[in-house]
């Protein structure tokens, strides 16, 4: 389990198949996403019985402590598609539950993540791409210190028009400068 000063990443549990499903069938969350097709209960279930096969990425449950003591699930990131002999990877964060968005906790998720990724896994890069319209995301990223580095024009359609993929990335250096400063 990583821990910041309000929440939590630990591993996905079977239990959180219902919030999964709730938040990858919504389209107000799925329009930041690359997935756009309705999420079934078999799809999903499946999709977390694979995670401990899959040697090209690592998931994480975004968790914060609630009244009673125990936690309570908002989201889940990641890292995708890691080319170990590069020592790359592609980060990918939702915050779910939309009363915990907008709230900084997608901000703390992603530093973690990036914390793990760097300095436990030794990636040398983590990137990602976001869509021109999700400026909460832009801000967030920035402020962790992940830099623009180009832009696919164009190249999604959401919402009955066309928008440009953004790909940011940071590097380990930039990541260990930032944590000193």
């Amino acid at each position: 389990m990583l821990k910041g000063e309000r929440v939590k990443l630990g591993p996905i549990k079977k239990e959180y198949v219902d919030s999964f499903l709730r938040w990858f069938n919504d389209p107000e969350i799925t329009q930041y996403l690359i997935a756009y097709r309705p999420m079934t209960r078999m799809a999903e279930e499946e999709w977390m019985e694979n995670l401990k096969n899959r040697e090209d990425s690592i998931h994480f449950s975004i968790v914060i402590p609630n009244e009673e003591g125990s936690e309570k699930l908002i989201g889940n990131c990641g890292i995708h598609k890691i080319d170990w002999k590069n020592r790359v990877g592609e980060a990918g964060i939702v915050i779910g539950e939309k009363e915990f968005q907008n709230k900084g906790f997608g901000t703390e998720a992603m530093e973690l993540l990036l914390e793990y990724g760097f300095d436990t896994v030794n990636l040398n890069r983590i990137e990602l791409y976001t869509y021109d319209f999700n400026i909460r995301a832009l801000k967030s990223y920035k402020k962790v210190g992940f830099i623009e580095e180009g832009r696919k024009r164009q190249s999604i359609w959401i919402n009955g028009s066309y928008h440009d993929a953004i790909l940011m990335g940071i590097l380990a250096e930039e990541w260990r400068k930032k944590k000193i400063v």
